[in-house]
């Protein structure tokens, strides 16, 4: 099956992609709920420690699955190549979903960082409420034109959409790395344990993990990106992924750590830019504040690139491999792009909007619901692959071995469990169990005008195109080695 997007990403190009996806404006912006929902900078820190332990095996199973399908599509080919075209349509879906929201919830981020630099934004032209929410026009058309930037990148290809990932990561590392080292220079151990900050709740940590599965989720991103790189960068595709989950990760922890050593932790709730806030403190500078907000919104613009780079490619996949309706497979006739997987993500972010803010924390964890979904189906068809077709080339395996996988299952019940169970302290509101019904019936809908006419045998040929061609039956079982 071919690429699409024309040139090749690097080996940093793929980086970029999976930090410009993860990074964006959680270091900024969710600092304050975090601490808040931890109930304390410790276990805030233990939330983060507990968030990358759980991940690395589900990051593993990507390094396994990259190389040994390094198709568009991602998760989807996994998926279906373990559990059939059920399985893979609701992975895809799944992968869809998630990078959507976040591509909403970071459209509404952005224009909360310009209603900050602009207060006028907020509060001229006030068209209706959305319960406490005011919609203004003037944030309705620059969310409208900031969705429509994003979607001229995207339709121009992967190798600009990697170029602005690779320009909004850079300036974003630096500024972090900048603030971190001045925060961290005047931090004060009495601040960070003030108002019981080393009182340890685990109830805490794992109602924050919930959140955390949002704010790191992006890492996944180079396996559908990993599709348009070649030679030592498409090798090092595994390599790219852990980096990604590992640095940024570590990047979050420590910037609200260092808001907590500055800053009394119960004084950052509530604010919209703590560490802005702790920077301007420090230094006497007020400008500071305005630099590190058009920091994050740039780190906005790098995040709505990646993910809506991400779930065009997961649409397009579902299309080729006839798993929606094969009219999404339309490529651009000059770029060669899926344009109408483009168009079709844009959707949602048209209508966000039109809905102020209600959605601005529903979002978070409902894209966390999705993305759990992703990971763990992802996980488990690079396990059940092991099992049914033992023969394919498998250039990586998964780190850790029977280790990683015990304990990844163990990992797939308590994510799962935390989000889902009404009694965890994670658990889903009734708003988030709607929102998320509704997005998977209009999944189920697309999957029913899928193209019937396709076969089995087709289908397979239509995933795995050159790489397997004849090799996969239509049920699982082993196979030989091409």
């Amino acid at each position: 099956m071919g690429k699409t997007g024309g040139k090749s990403i690097s080996f940093f190009g793929l980086v970029a992609m999976g930090i410009g996806c993860m990074l964006g404006t959680s270091w900024l912006l969710l600092t304050g709920t975090w601490l808040d929902t931890a109930g304390g900078p410790l276990n805030l820190a233990v939330a983060f420690i507990l968030c990358i332990i759980i991940e690395l095996p589900f990051a593993f199973a990507y390094m396994e699955a990259i190389p040994m399908f390094p198709l568009p599509g991602g998760e989807v080919v996994y998926s279906y190549a373990a559990f059939g075209p059920r399985g893979g349509f609701a992975v895809g879906w799944a992968g869809i979903l998630m990078n959507t929201i976040v591509f909403c919830w970071v459209d509404l981020a952005a224009i909360s960082l310009l209603d900050e630099l602009f207060p006028a934004l907020k509060e001229t032209a006030v068209l209706y409420h959305v319960g406490d929410f005011p919609v203004t026009l003037p944030n309705l058309v620059l969310q409208l034109l900031l969705a429509g930037a994003i979607l001229w990148v995207q339709i121009k290809g992967a190798n600009v959409c990697a170029s602005l990932a690779k320009i909004a990561t850079v300036v974003l590392l630096v500024m972090c790395a900048i603030g971190l080292a001045v925060c961290f220079a005047h931090f004060d151990p009495a601040v960070y344990a003030a108002d019981g900050g080393m009182e340890f709740d685990f109830a805490g940590s794992a109602s924050l993990l919930s959140l955390l599965v949002f704010s790191v989720a992006g890492w996944e991103t180079v396996s559908k990106a990993a599709a348009d790189a070649t030679g030592p960068a498409a090798r090092k595709a595994g390599a790219a992924l852990i980096t990604c989950l590992i640095l940024v990760t570590g990047i979050l922890c420590l910037v609200s750590t260092a808001v907590a050593g500055c800053m009394p932790w119960r004084e950052a709730v509530g604010r919209t830019a703590p560490f802005a806030d702790v920077l301007v403190s420090i230094t006497g500078l007020p400008w500071v504040r305005l630099l590190f907000l058009v920091t994050a919104f740039v780190g906005a613009v790098g995040v709505m690139n990646s993910t809506l780079y991400s779930s065009a490619q997961m649409l397009y996949g579902l299309s080729r491999f006839a798993l929606v309706s094969r009219k999404f497979a339309v490529l651009h006739p000059k770029y060669g792009t899926p344009v109408r997987c483009i168009c079709f993500t844009a959707v949602f972010v048209v209508l966000t909007p039109f809905t102020g803010k209600l959605f601005f924390i529903p979002f978070i964890n409902v894209a966390s619901l999705t993305t759990i979904v992703m990971w763990v189906m992802s996980f488990a068809a690079v396990l059940w692959l092991r099992k049914t077709r033992s023969n394919l080339r498998r250039p990586v395996s998964m780190p850790g071995g029977r280790v990683t996988a015990v304990f990844g299952v163990l990992a797939s019940v308590f994510l799962a469990g935390n989000i889902l169970l009404p009694m965890s302290p994670g658990a889903l509101s009734g708003l988030e169990y709607g929102l998320a019904a509704a997005l998977a019936a209009l999944g189920w809908v697309l999957y029913q005008f899928r193209d019937r006419s396709v076969g089995a045998g087709e289908q397979e040929k239509l995933i795995f195109g050159d790489l397997l061609a004849g090799e996969l039956p239509a049920t699982p079982c082993k196979i030989e080695e091409k």
